[in-house]
């Protein structure tokens, strides 16, 4: 399913579209099945970098070998997808995956996805394709924000727009409104609901999904609640591939390289992991054959991942950009980060992970540190340091409380932790501004204006922190210490005395 680059580089690029399939077949590897012939099995909300670089491209390569009606509806739920989605309706859904490694960059394209949809603008559309008994899956990758709950893991129900959803639930604003608004069109219509799949990095996705519609749909319907805990499946999952933001210099590598006008490709590392629940309630597709690990528990890899690439990520996101650096590669190529970044996994987050069946967890460490340094993805620093009062409570958090209880390090979380607060004062080591986006940065960057040099203010904020842990006099001073020399030593200087 991979290709090198095109020989006869004096071609044009040919527009990315069905009809130009078999000419850019010379060049890269293409769909082989009958796209016209496949029904949308599945609906996916909502359509990125990520959806189209990991699980769509498990559903083409399970079309290319089995058939079946298991194509994707594409939804873009957000007003600012429009331009996204004209784009892939523009390509007939078809797009190209650009799998880059230091050895070389390879392209496929794509054709899992044969209809896309916008939601704000066809809303009616996306009910009714949700009510369409073709539809056996509902996924998701709407990122920690979309699922609009709080940080005791239950919904927020004073979020605008869920309140909207509860006073009219025939045109949603949210993806918890669209899952139990298809899902009462289901059962008012007898139809057998769509398994519910999230994809996203959270602890126990499926279980938070199921939890979360539950509370929904009882602000709606007690009754339609209680058809959806005793009818639908929400099965975990654990999704790995790194995706970086594509820009308009991957573009033009595709169109040059490969010989393909493609506006949106994707771009991504030549990795790719998913961890499965076996928990379907609608059938699903042959994902076995194609590299998808079917498991009954996914909750011990799930915190492998979460905690050790995701947590890592954030760790050393902060750090790095205060330290002048913009591309994750580059900042790993720096012998006192790949060191801090290692240290920080094998003494604070390794414990914390448990028993991972079939796992070397030495192994799986090595390969995140070479995928982190692939010079072939250059990720945007500022990209992993984006949504931290979503991620950190997930990735972070959980190890420093599992250290505490067992009188472990915490030493480098404490500084990720510090490096994390020295940032959202929004001003770096050069008196620069930083961007600070996350979607509660207003509060944050309030938090450490009222005194800088102090982590009391923002530890206090209980959404992210909670009530127990700011209470925790060895973690306050041990992040109060990271925080002291952040601001005293600058952060190389920093870094560089912790991993000494």
């Amino acid at each position: 399913m991979t290709s090198n680059a095109a020989t006869n580089v004096t071609n044009l690029p040919s527009p990315l579209k069905q009809e130009t399939l078999e000419h850019i077949s010379a060049h890269v590897p293409v769909p082989t099945y009958d796209r016209s012939e496949t029904k949308c099995g599945i609906v996916h909300m909502s359509v990125g970098g990520f959806h189209r670089s990991h699980q769509a491209v498990y559903f083409d390569e399970a079309l290319s070998l089995f058939g079946g009606d298991w194509s994707i509806c594409g939804v873009g739920l957000m007003p600012n997808d429009q331009d996204h989605i004209d784009t892939l309706r523009s390509q007939d859904g078809l797009y190209t995956v650009l799998e880059r490694s230091a050895k070389e960059d390879k392209a496929y394209v794509v054709g899992s996805m044969t209809e896309v949809l916008h939601a704000p603008s066809q809303t009616q559309e996306v009910l009714d394709k949700l009510a369409n008994p073709q539809t056996k899956i509902l996924s998701l990758t709407i990122t920690e924000k979309g699922y609009c709950y709080k940080a005791d893991g239950n919904l927020n129900a004073d979020n605008d727009l869920l309140q909207q959803d509860v006073k009219d639930l025939s045109a949603p604003k949210t993806a918890l409104g669209y899952i139990v608004a298809g899902l009462k069109l289901r059962k008012e219509n007898g139809i057998t609901p769509y398994t519910v799949m999230s994809c996203d990095n959270l602890p126990g996705n499926g279980h938070l999904t199921h939890k979360l519609v539950l509370q929904f749909a009882n602000l709606i319907d007690s009754e339609l609640a209680n058809w959806i805990d005793e009818n639908v499946s929400f099965p975990n999952a654990m999704v790995d591939r790194i995706t970086p933001v594509t820009t308009p210099e991957i573009a033009d590598l595709v169109g040059q390289k490969f010989l393909i006008n493609d506006k949106w490709p994707v771009v991504c590392e030549d990795y790719k992991q998913w961890v499965l629940e076996d928990k379907f309630v609608n059938g699903r597709p042959q994902l076995e054959e194609v590299g998808v690990q079917l498991v009954p528990d996914v909750d011990p890899y799930e915190k492998m991942k979460v905690r050790l690439l995701n947590g890592s990520h954030s760790a050393l996101s902060y750090l790095s950009y205060l330290m002048g650096y913009r591309e994750v590669n580059k900042a790993m190529a720096d012998p006192t980060i790949s060191k801090f970044v290692r240290l920080y996994m094998d003494q604070d987050v390794t414990p914390a992970v448990p028993e991972v069946p079939g796992v070397d967890l030495e192994a799986y460490k090595d390969k995140l540190i070479e995928r982190f340094a692939n010079p072939a993805i250059s990720d945007q620093v500022q990209r992993l340091a984006e949504d931290g009062s979503a991620k950190i409570p997930n990735s972070i958090l959980p190890c420093i409380e599992h250290q505490l209880e067992n009188g472990g390090s915490i030493k480098f979380a404490a500084l990720a932790l510090a490096g994390w607060f020295r940032y959202l004062t929004a001003i770096d080591e050069d008196i620069k501004p930083i961007e600070i986006k996350d979607p509660v940065a207003d509060k944050l960057t309030a938090a450490m204006k009222v005194d800088p040099r102090s982590v009391i203010n923002i530890l206090g904020i209980e959404e992210i922190f909670g009530k127990t842990l700011p209470l925790n006099t060895d973690f306050v001073q041990e992040v109060q210490q990271a925080l002291d020399s952040l601001n005293e030593n600058g952060a190389r200087k920093t870094v560089e005395a912790y991993i000494s």
